[in-house]
């Protein structure tokens, strides 16, 4: 028997509010493109104890759509609009548990810029990256929110990066 290999992060799992708004918006912010939507409001939800248990909601939640976003070329981003009687906010920064996830682009100002325009919300302006690791003169971060709260990073990295003289690995942006 083989050792099972990992190809990669195959999508990303968010839970909105409502999901013709959330596609639409990454649709208008980031050039998305609906692969796919399993079912919609027009669909029976899913809910009961059997689904509960599957995907670890909370009793009662429903769940009244499911749209597969692409996004460029990283991981796809999965839509889930699910409604219950216990939902937290979105976790901050500082919470436990998966906290952000970035978007690669070439040109962040210009990114960032049609993000706010398809109604996020960024936190700062883009600057520099400040860890030793990735530092470069054109090298960016911004962290924005999502309309319904969801934290998403800009990063654009074209000048080199000192991690380079570290380690053989590279981050899959900085492959030859």
């Amino acid at each position: 028997m083989s050792s099972p290999v990992i190809r990669g992060v195959n999508h990303i799992g968010i839970t909105v509010p409502d999901i013709e708004a959330a596609t639409s918006f990454l649709v208008e912010a980031f050039g998305g493109q609906v692969i796919y939507q399993s079912f919609g409001p027009q669909d029976p939800p899913r809910q009961g104890p059997e689904f509960e248990r599957a995907v670890g909601a909370f009793p009662g939640t429903v769940v009244r759509g499911q749209a597969m976003v692409k996004i460029g070329s990283g991981p796809d981003i999965e839509l889930f609009e699910m409604h219950g009687p216990e939902q937290a906010q979105p976790v901050r920064a500082s919470d436990f548990g998966i906290t952000h996830f970035a978007l690669y682009t070439d040109d962040i100002d210009a990114s960032v810029e049609r993000f706010e325009r398809a109604g996020g919300t960024p936190l700062t302006a883009p600057r520099a990256i400040p860890y030793a690791t990735e530092k470069g003169p054109g090298n960016k971060v911004c962290y924005c929110r999502m309309p319904w709260g969801t934290t998403i990073e800009f990063i654009t990295t074209p000048d080199r990066m000192a991690y380079h003289d570290q380690t053989d690995l590279r981050r899959w942006q900085d492959e030859d």
